[in-house]
């Protein structure tokens, strides 16, 4: 039987070590179904509308302060260690934004329980609730029944444009949840001009907004395709830049799928050459 320890942060060192019991592994190449997932920022989020990479990591149940976890929780394999694991991502995430992925947890709590948990550690990222277990069942997530409660198995997934890209699964030991992720990111990186290919470019606008327009006539002067988004009256596609950026103004511009910024960035990046790197040839 595992160590009983009270700090959430330090985990037994005989903590078991969940088995692959094969529950991942239809994931791979999956399209996300269009389903909207209430947040801790107060939106609703669909995974599949998100372009670029996205990193969702999924957890059984995090703790609450002075209040007991389930009987025998830390000799349950893959149970112990949901705080460990998102402090992992949260302190990786300016990594993780140099690698143009954006991070999210999901777990099937409800929003308030994990606003809780979001408030007291000050993430920065979105926590994803699936309390009716809709994006579970369509997935056919890997989950364990606790007490009578429905959680999902600790895994990580990798998604490119709404489609699992790749799978982590088991995840283990959670407090070092993101090295095999971050490992994976820099040795699969996303198209760059050393392919020949010039990188994708998207800037979400709307119609009168005067910065859309200047960063619009910038790529336009330099020959640069982009596809133009517009969130005005679309409360999805604002959502879905919101989730990408972390931001609610507009532009939001990305290249390559790695967000830029807005128009006064996109221009100094022109001015300092680092636009044109990042671009390719787009001839």
């Amino acid at each position: 039987m595992s160590q009983h320890t009270t700090n959430p942060m330090v985990l037994p060192d005989d903590l078991p070590r969940p088995e692959d019991d094969g529950g991942a592994d239809h994931l791979r190449g999956s399209p996300m179904p269009a389903i909207a997932l209430p947040s801790t920022t107060g939106r609703m989020i669909d995974l599949s509308r998100l372009r670029g990479r996205s990193v969702v990591y999924a957890y059984p149940m995090t703790g609450v302060p002075n209040v007991e976890l389930p009987a025998g929780w830390n000799d349950i394999p893959g149970a112990r260690g949901c705080t460990p694991q998102t402090l992992s991502f949260q302190s990786q995430k300016d990594v993780f934004a140099t690698l143009s992925a954006t991070i999210f947890g999901l777990s099937t709590q409800t929003t308030a329980y994990q606003q809780e948990m979001s408030d007291r550690l000050g993430l920065s990222f979105p926590i994803l609730s699936d309390a009716d277990l809709k994006l579970t069942e369509a997935l056919r997530l890997p989950t364990m029944t606790v007490e009578g409660m429905h959680l999902m198995k600790r895994l990580t997934l990798i998604l490119r444009d709404g489609v699992v890209e790749h799978v982590f699964y088991p995840v283990f030991p959670p407090d070092r949840a993101t090295e095999d992720v971050v490992a994976w990111l820099r040795s699969h990186p996303m198209e760059s001009r050393e392919d020949g290919v010039a990188a994708s470019v998207e800037i979400y606008t709307t119609p009168h907004c005067p910065y859309c327009r200047m960063a619009k006539e910038l790529l336009i002067r330099k020959g640069v395709d982009f596809i133009e988004r517009d969130v005005d009256g679309d409360s999805k596609a604002a959502d879905e830049m919101a989730a990408r950026s972390g931001g609610r103004t507009v532009p939001q511009i990305f290249v390559g799928g790695k967000h830029i910024g807005g128009a006064v960035d996109l221009e100094a990046m022109d001015r300092s050459g680092r636009l044109d790197a990042m671009l390719g040839d787009p001839e």
